[in-house]
């Protein structure tokens, strides 16, 4: 580059030379065409567009290069950080590839072979969102709740997508979930499905998840305290007491039961009601002395 334009400048200065010896016409500026005044600056314009593509190509090329690089020297071993790179080479593709689209799904596709199929889709599916293109990743949920019908974590994120677009459909897809998910993941889905309800705003949704559930399961303990947590966050005294009272009121095992006193002693102490944290532990008290007789 320094070379040619150190030519340039060499011609530029030969041919000022060679005019300086021609007298000048009697001309005054205005005698000019204007057309090639507009034919001079349209060329200098055109010049700088095409410097400025070949400077963004440059820089594309490097970016690739960097990401092939850091993924041939990764340890295969280290899923985390050869995801990392697959996800950065996703972002560089959306913004640098001819088209977009096209570029995108071959990196994808290459990504496949070298990492778990789950994550690499979830990593997409990321990226879509991050960058509102919405019809592809409503796509891609699409193939996903298809290829892993087991997953649940695929179908909250189906869940999740209808609740933040506030869009209906929601008991349709849990349905649909639970259709397709083993028995065993049943529990894990609903509870994790109602907590997405009770945090978009919809806890009368939610609610009814928990106490589907709780009817099955009543000894599940770890079900309470996750419905409790969630009415505790909105703040309903009346609504939050009235649950730990049902829960109290159990048959449970000593262990189980101690757990649900302490979390519900534990509340009351947050409210500093004396009144109300000595009726905790008089309830506690007479459920000791109920399992000694």
């Amino acid at each position: 580059m320094d070379i040619e334009y150190r030519s340039g400048v060499s011609d530029v200065l030969a041919q000022a030379e060679s005019r300086a010896s021609i007298p000048p016409l009697d001309v005054t500026l205005d005698d000019i065409e204007h057309s090639d005044m507009e034919n001079f600056i349209s060329e200098n314009q055109e010049n700088n567009e095409v410097t400025a593509i070949d400077e963004k190509s440059k820089r594309q090329a490097k970016k690739k290069a960097k990401e092939e690089r850091a993924l041939r020297i990764i340890n295969i071993r280290e899923e985390t950080e050869k995801l990392n790179i697959w996800v950065a080479y996703f972002n560089l593709e959306n913004q640098y590839g001819n088209p977009p689209e096209e570029a995108v799904q071959k990196v994808f596709q290459r990504a496949l072979q070298y990492c778990d199929p789950k994550k690499v889709h979830f990593a997409l599916l990321g990226m879509y969102e991050r960058t509102e293109q919405h019809k592809l990743a409503e796509e891609l949920l699409d193939k996903m709740s298809k290829k892993f019908k087991h997953s649940c974590k695929v179908w909250l994120r189906r869940v999740l997508v209808l609740l933040t677009q506030q869009q209906d459909g929601v008991q349709p897809v849990v349905n649909r979930a639970l259709l397709c998910l083993p028995r065993h993941k049943h529990v894990k889905f609903i509870s994790q499905a109602a907590i997405l309800e009770f945090k978009s705003g919809v806890p009368d949704r939610g609610r009814s998840m928990f106490e589907g559930v709780l009817r099955e399961y009543p000894k599940r303990t770890d079900l309470w305290s996750t419905y409790l947590d969630q009415e505790i966050r909105l703040g309903d005294e009346d609504v939050i007491r009235a649950l730990f009272e049902r829960a109290i009121s159990l048959s449970l095992p000593p262990k189980k039961m101690k757990f649900l006193f302490k979390k519900y002693l534990d509340y009351e102490k947050s409210r500093g009601d004396e009144e109300r944290i000595e009726s905790v532990k008089r309830k506690a008290m007479d459920y000791v002395e109920s399992t000694l007789t």
